[in-house]
């Protein structure tokens, strides 16, 4: 099939156990589901069995870009799903650079991976001609040597996604290295090393077709308008690496660029610097030594490795309570814990994790396996710094209130949701404490509600009311943009000073969408699609285990535990009634009125109040008919 309109035209299916490569067109799924995270859902429910182990060669992993992905003017991410090493339930992670694009201008919208190779194998992509090829020379390779050991061999034009040795090793906190540094979590990387994947490299030339050229022209053009920068100044919080170390970084087609950068080194390289990656490991190494070189070249030896930087940092907390209590020690260990910030402690800790080697085999399972395996005293210093899933308890809901939602029912941190929640509270915090060029004062914001959360109640965080319709409102337009896909730190466009009232357009994905595919879709359809996708991604949940209402729950920690501050905000100072400056410091979440909002959420999305599962009403409404008929049969569905 040859490509339409923002599509490549196929996917490729590959079964490493039998060396079969298949097309299938994306036509077949597209019209539904979209693309990106969208499609990816649909195959997975349909080809992965719900009870078996995400190291099963049956397990797929999913890459799937959107429509936008290799369309200039738009930042081209790309999506990989699969079911996680880390809880054996459906996961996804997003991912920026130019891997996507050129497996778009290769001919192909996504690749999906499943069965087990002999030996270590990598996938060759360069249009028509795609190979599977021998990756035994790999063995003890790092991330970033993989990358130039197949741009020697295939040319420097190629583009390579690979893990390192946490990916062979199918550590439960593994990470993917794309090239230009782009790195997705998930703790599906691990999937690969499973497969005896080490590697897929893409190369393409061919050009995508748009619907409208001329419209989309137009859009950009008001895209330039209505995009402030105003995510940057949120990187300057907290951050100890001197800013003239910096320069703006941009994926493939962004027209603007975010808080993406790229730090040059003392030898002279460059590397990605960007939130919380580069940063988790500053303030240790300040503390210890004066300076944050120790900082760099931990984010870019976790990058190497193929570990997550959330899950490190939040394991390095725990160690360190764990040292200080008597429970580790350096001899015990083999790892530095008595020079926590320095050097040669993150890499004596990343490099045994990675290779499981030690102590770092016992820690390969993440911070929660590794307290159970010490006892009760090391679980007791499992605080509410982190969260189920081992990553750090950023943007929760003792502060932000919506986000007991997201955290309730994402199988993993759901961070695009999160951030259209946090995001324009702290850019108002921002104007709050004094910043003029700050977007966001609080009339703007509370105008910024009414569009694109429903009320400004959801922006009074004095009360639980609006929260609800708010995150359901939240989850229907960020599973539209995770399957267009559309990068998360320049959309949604809250605010705008171009715009009469300072609010952005919520609109312009919608408009982008019918531009570049010829699908006449407004606001409210491509957020149907959102919907769609959602509930496809639920009924996976549901279908592998989880439970509706009895399962969306939160970490014990935020009913009991007063919240002392957050990232950037000492005094936990919100938007309250009307508007008037309030306080959440040493605030829990109400239990009660958790489960109320649990239940409205429920009615809002058309499912049984009581138990938190779908009904067929809904889901045919959706266009999921044969999901309600699989979920029914398996007594999963009211």
């Amino acid at each position: 099939m040859t490509g339409q309109n923002g599509y490549a035209g196929n996917i490729l299916k590959i079964d490493l156990s039998s060396a079969s490569i298949a097309r299938v067109p994306t036509s077949e799924y597209a019209d539904l589901f979209l693309g990106g995270r969208g499609i990816a859902a649909k195959i997975y429910w349909d080809e992965v069995p719900p009870k078996i182990d995400a190291s099963d060669p049956e397990n797929r992993l999913i890459f799937m870009t959107g429509p936008l992905c290799g369309v200039p003017g738009f930042a081209s991410r790309f999506q990989i799903c699969g079911k996680s090493m880390g809880t054996n339930q459906f996961s996804f992670c997003n991912l920026g650079g130019s891997w996507g694009a050129n497996l778009k201008w290769a001919g192909y919208d996504g690749v999906v991976v499943s069965g087990r190779a002999d030996k270590p194998v990598y996938i060759s992509i360069d249009g028509d001609e795609v190979e599977i090829k021998d990756a035994s020379h790999f063995a003890s390779k790092s991330a970033f040597q993989r990358e130039k050991i197949i741009k020697d061999d295939l040319g420097d034009s190629v583009r390579v996604l690979t893990v390192g040795p946490a990916g062979d090793n199918m550590v439960s906190f593994a990470t993917f290295l794309a090239s230009d540094d782009s790195v997705g979590s998930g703790r599906l990387a691990g999937v690969m090393g499973s497969k005896n994947l080490r590697a897929i490299a893409v190369k393409g030339d061919r050009k995508l077709k748009v619907a409208h050229p001329d419209r989309l022209s137009r859009l950009r053009g008001e895209i330039r308008k209505l995009s402030t920068g105003y995510v940057e100044p949120l990187l300057a919080l907290g951050m100890l690496t001197p800013r003239d170390r910096l320069k703006k970084s941009f994926c493939q087609g962004c027209p603007a660029g975010c808080v993406r950068s790229t730090y040059k080194k003392p030898d002279g390289g460059e590397r990605k610097f960007m939130c919380e990656a580069a940063m988790f490991y500053e303030t240790r190494a300040k503390r210890y030594s004066g300076n944050t070189e120790a900082a760099i070249k931990a984010t870019e030896l976790c990058d190497d490795l193929g570990l997550d930087t959330r899950s490190v940092e939040t394991m390095i907390m725990w160690l360190s309570r764990c040292h200080k209590a008597g429970i580790l020690t350096d001899e015990g260990t083999g790892i530095p814990l008595s020079q926590i910030g320095s050097y040669e402690f993150i890499e004596t800790l990343l490099k045994k994790i990675a290779g499981r080697e030690g102590f770092g085999d016992v820690l390969a399972g993440g911070t929660h396996k590794a307290a159970q395996s010490l006892g009760q005293e090391a679980q007791s210093l499992i605080k509410d710094y982190i969260v189920k899933t081992g990553e750090n308890a950023l943007y929760g809901p003792r502060l932000y209130i919506t986000t007991a939602i997201f955290w309730a029912m994402e199988p993993r941190l759901p961070i695009q949701n999160l951030h259209e929640v946090s995001v324009p509270v702290m850019l108002w915090h921002l104007w709050l404490m004094g910043m003029k060029d700050a977007p966001a004062n609080t009339e703007v914001l509370r105008k910024m509600a009414r569009r694109f959360f429903g009320s400004e109640l959801a922006v009074d965080y004095s009360t639980y009311e609006g929260k609800a319709r708010a995150a359901a409102m939240i989850q229907d337009r960020e599973y539209a943009k995770e399957s267009l896909i559309l990068c998360d730190l320049f959309w949604p466009v809250y605010f705008s000073e171009s715009s009469p009232d300072g609010v952005g357009d919520p609109s312009m994905e919608s408009q982008i969408c019918a531009a570049v595919t010829g699908r006449e879709v407004d606001e409210a359809g491509l957020y149907k699609i959102g919907e769609r996708n959602f509930n496809l991604q639920r009924a996976i949940l549901v279908r592998e285990g989880h439970r509706g209402r009895e399962f969306d729950t939160i970490d014990e920690y935020n009913f009991t535990t007063p919240l002392k501050g957050d990232f950037g905000n000492e005094d936990c100072l919100v938007p309250g009634k009307d508007g008037e400056l309030y306080s959440r410091k040493d605030a829990v979440l109400d239990r009660e009125q958790f489960e109320k909002m649990k239940g409205e959420f429920y009615g809002i999305r058309g499912w049984d109040v009581p138990s938190g599962l779908q009904k067929r009403a809904k889901l045919g409404e959706l266009g999921l008919n044969e999901v309600a008929r699989t979920l029914e049969k398996e007594g999963l569905l009211r």
